[in-house]
């Protein structure tokens, strides 16, 4: 279960958190899998775990699909990865499937593959990253905003 304190996480210490942001993608930390799926996760119902940490492979064990998409901090994926990440999104939440997105904080790489999905779906850029900000603090960068910009003409021509 995500731990709650009274007192603010050390700012190099990364805990448990995630935001529910449709009913079948929740997004948050990384916290999620180190040696187990975490329990409130699969209580819930997800059975998914997307990762697009690059600095470690999660052991989501308990979940029955997972996808790894290593993407280095503070980068956006490559359209192969976002393309791949966003229909595997859709798949899932075609299928009643839930799923976890995660990186490390749960503020960029994650965000933006979720955003992805969502112009998949036939949001703009724009209207994706504001769908995402809507339910959760996320912080893009420049890079991971133009990425998002180049999926949507992407996947306007196919």
């Amino acid at each position: 279960m995500a731990r709650k304190s009274a007192y603010p996480p050390h700012p190099r210490r990364i805990t448990l958190e995630y935001n529910l942001i449709t009913e079948h993608i929740y997004l948050g930390t990384n916290q999620c899998c180190r040696a187990h799926f975490e329990e409130s996760l699969l209580k819930a119902g997800v059975m998914a775990d997307i990762s697009l940490e690059h600095e470690h492979l999660d052991t989501p064990f308990g979940v029955d699909f997972f996808l790894w998409l290593p993407v280095v901090d503070k980068q956006p994926p490559s359209q192969q990865q976002l393309l791949v990440g966003a229909r595997t999104i859709k798949d899932l939440v075609d299928n009643n499937i839930k799923v976890y997105v995660h990186c490390k904080r749960g503020h960029q790489r994650g965000p933006t593959l979720v955003a992805a999905y969502f112009i998949l779906e036939g949001l703009g850029p724009r209207s994706a990253i504001k769908r995402v900000r809507d339910k959760r603090m996320i912080h893009l960068t420049r890079g991971q905003m133009k990425a998002l910009s180049k999926f949507s003409r992407l996947v306007a021509h196919k």
